[in-house]
């Protein structure tokens, strides 16, 4: 019973709800839009400042991924592994 509902709601969502870049695409569109009309800034200084903005978030998040990675690494090896699986079973 459970599973007839749970699969007639998957393929609900995967039939008529837009993708997740569809909405970061519009409400970029919208607050673009919005931020010519409040600050009274050009569209080109706009692109300037969210491509500014954007890609100084490289270096964080470069940060981050260097994290996610040695981390997995880390947990994979064997001595960590048997650490980890025994401090889990506590």
């Amino acid at each position: 019973m459970f599973k007839k509902i749970t699969n007639a709601c998957v393929k609900f969502v995967e039939r008529y709800l837009p993708d997740a870049f569809i909405f970061a695409i519009l409400l970029t569109i919208i607050v673009c839009i919005l931020a010519i009309f409040k600050t009274g800034k050009s569209a080109i200084d706009l692109v300037t400042f969210w491509g500014k903005g954007f890609w100084s978030l490289l270096w964080f998040s470069m940060q981050m991924v260097l994290i996610l990675v040695t981390g997995h690494a880390l947990a994979q090896a064997p001595i960590i592994k048997k650490a980890l699986t025994k401090i889990a079973s506590i």
